[in-house]
């Protein structure tokens, strides 16, 4: 089983707008409200793709009570912490959209995203005694921001119980979260091309410098890394090396929220060749190049549409990938 944590998950109220103007009144022509959450989009590609998850997490008041409805109704399992006090948040995106063109684009996009309810002590021991009942072959994805009342170091603490009940941990976080738990040997992390750039101090163009960042980041890991590269696809490395490049397929870019979300889920579905609604055996579980296969494949799906893609969406770019193996590959 997968176990999706977000830490301080959200409701995403987007509104479309023809202009926008800073301190006047504003209208939109369009709303929509959507989950969100880097941990809430893992579980939900993995639902999409038919592979068994379950989101945990802390949610709060009736902003709370709305996402876990909302997930449940995707068919998602939860089994989230609900705090005594405050309110999940709402992040508020507004969208300035083009609609002189023939296909509206969205040429500028502004977002407020709220600070969320604190974690109080007990909250957090119930996260940790979820943790602790893990088993071997399960999988703990820790992806994201930190509510406020988390310790910082609270994703190694996490990673290390689960390596105490011998499951699997995926780390995909920012900096100094992500640089505070590696040294407890995360399975899998997934920094895009410009945070492994901003961890080394290097340039983001520079392609031998990133494979060597990666590798690095590997051999403290002693697990993958997973490096994100918008377009131009994505490379996986382990310590001995690179693994493997993939190349994004051609598409128009829609929305690039929940893309690196959607890779580390298409990972985890190839990892395991866990998916239920892929008819042939693409490889056996425990194959690095089909795991980078379906994380681009799922990671450009979502990005080609509004939201996260459907399963369908994901296997219909499988044939399109590109992979070439590393010196490292198997």
């Amino acid at each position: 089983m997968i176990y999706a944590v977000t830490c301080n998950p959200a409701l995403d109220w987007m509104m479309r707008l023809d202009a926008f103007a800073a301190g006047g009144i504003n209208r939109s022509f369009s709303e929509s409200l959507s989950m969100g959450g880097k941990g809430v989009n893992v579980a939900t590609m993995l639902t999409n793709l038919g592979v068994p998850v379950c989101a945990w997490g802390f949610i709060a008041g009736d902003t709370g009570r709305t996402l876990e409805a909302a997930l449940q109704d995707r068919g998602i399992t939860t089994d989230l912490i609900h705090l005594p006090e405050g309110l999940t948040r709402i992040n508020v995106k507004l969208k300035t959209m083009d609609n002189a063109s023939e296909q509206a684009r969205c040429i500028q996009e502004t977002e407020i995203n709220g600070a969320g309810p604190r974690v109080d002590a007990a909250a957090l021991d119930r996260l940790r005694a979820q943790v602790d009942t893990l088993r071997a072959g399960d999988v703990l994805v820790l992806s994201g921001s930190l509510a406020p009342g988390c310790p910082v170091q609270l994703y190694r603490e996490l990673v290390e119980r689960a390596h105490g009940c011998g499951a699997l941990a995926v780390v995909d976080a920012a900096e100094d979260l992500l640089e505070a738990a590696l040294d407890a040997h995360p399975f899998l992390i997934k920094p895009n091309n410009d945070e492994l750039a901003q961890l080394f101090d290097i340039d983001g163009t520079d392609e031998a410098s990133l494979e060597r960042a990666a590798v690095e980041l590997a051999g403290r890991t002693r697990g993958f890394v997973l490096v994100s590269r918008g377009a131009k696809g994505a490379f996986l490395a382990n310590e001995e090396g690179v693994v493997g490049y993939s190349v994004a397929p051609r598409g128009a870019l829609v929305n690039s929220v929940g893309a690196g979300d959607s890779m580390v889920a298409g990972f985890l579905a190839g990892w395991l060749n866990a998916t239920s609604l892929h008819d042939a055996e693409i490889a056996a579980a425990g194959d690095p190049l089909a795991a980078l296969t379906f994380a681009t494949a799922a990671g450009s799906a979502t990005a080609f549409c509004e939201g996260i893609a459907s399963g369908e969406e994901v296997l219909a770019l499988v044939p399109d990938i590109f992979i070439t193996p590393g010196p490292s590959a198997p």
